[in-house]
């Protein structure tokens, strides 16, 4: 009988592969139309558009299996057992790190000596060779139970909104979202508009995000299990909300690229968190449904996030809007504070 091969290594080069091919895009994308356009305004409705089929898919369908982070999470129990995933999620956002280290740099990079439909052509050939790794990837066999059930989004929002570890998770992972989504574009136009960085520059400072998350996924590997689940989100958004915070304040680059390192490690760490904890409080049967109805949430937030932060940047500029989701964190970290004490 031939010994069949560990198929997480094929999975982990496949989601990296397709991160990069959007980390390149996240840096090309807002530049060309700042470039093009000269308005923030029209950079933050463009990256919101991009959100939008990802929202329109997941509703459509109805199943985490039709959009990849949600199926991401609701495959990955399958490829290992529950005593290992905390570690298989490190593995991921480290997957992820490496890809968000090198594609914003090379997005910048391409984009100054090549053009923007360059740096576009690499992220599609990332999605292809993505795809061609997870064909070989064992098909992944539902749980049986409960299948008479509505198996839509709404379902899953209903059952997340039932449950109070679920609904905490999900208010946690929002304002990550929010975050990783509405950091990037005031982050960008200050660096293109007050501070007159190059886009080479600009996308290290960036790809400076991909230190941090193999860092969380060593701590987190040590001393996850440990803490309370709601503590440690409260403490990973105060840190995220600081550091959003400080990309207002500083001016030089190394001191911008040091502050992207600590949001994305906090955030990488906030990642593992909710996504190992609602795999082990979901049932099987359950999961793909919550895990699309995350999705289908927090692409939302993504959404709402990059329109609204272009309008306030144009109305008031970066700094303000760094300031202000700063400021967020307050109320998150306090309902995870909350949450703790009750389980405690």
């Amino acid at each position: 009988m031939t010994e069949q091969r560990n198929p997480l290594p094929h999975f982990l080069t496949a989601r990296a592969l397709s991160v990069l091919g959007d980390r390149v895009t996240d840096v090309v994308l807002p530049l060309a139309v700042l470039a093009a356009s000269g308005s923030a305004v029209t950079a933050g409705a463009v990256g919101a558009a991009a959100q939008l089929p990802l929202v329109l898919l997941a509703l459509v369908t109805g199943t985490g299996d039709a959009v990849f982070h949600a199926a991401a999470g609701r495959y990955l129990p399958s490829l290992v057992g529950d005593r290992d995933l905390m570690r298989a999620n490190g593995l991921v956002e480290g997957s992820d790190a490496a890809a968000t280290m090198t594609g914003p740099a090379a997005g910048g990079w391409l984009l100054g000596s090549m053009g923007p439909l360059v740096a576009f052509a690499v992220n599609a050939v990332s999605f292809v060779a993505s795809a061609v790794l997870l064909a070989r990837l064992p098909t992944n066999v539902p749980a049986l139970e409960e299948s008479d059930e509505d198996e839509s989004v709404l379902a899953g929002l209903r059952l997340v909104r039932r449950e109070r570890a679920q609904a905490v998770l999900l208010a946690g992972a929002c304002y990550l979202h929010l975050l990783a989504a509405a950091t990037l574009l005031p982050l960008l136009v200050r660096a293109d508009e007050e501070l007159g960085l190059t886009p080479l520059t600009t996308g290290l400072i960036v790809s400076a995000a991909g230190l941090g998350g193999p860092v969380s996924s060593f701590v987190l590997a040590r001393f996850g299990d440990i803490l309370r689940w709601p503590l440690l989100l409260a403490v990973v958004l105060s840190v995220n909300g600081g550091a959003a915070g400080m990309l207002a304040l500083f001016d030089a680059a190394l001191w911008l690229a040091a502050t992207v390192l600590v949001l994305d490690g906090a955030s990488a760490l906030g990642f593992i968190v909710v996504a190992t904890t609602r795999q082990r409080v979901t049932p099987d049967a359950l999961r793909g449904r919550v895990f699309a109805a995350s999705t289908a949430a927090t692409a939302t937030v993504r959404m709402l996030g990059l329109a609204g932060a272009g309008g306030l940047i144009g109305a008031v500029g970066p700094r303000p809007v760094l300031l202000a989701l700063a400021a967020l964190a307050l109320p998150f970290a306090l309902l995870l504070v909350l949450a703790g004490s009750a389980r405690g």
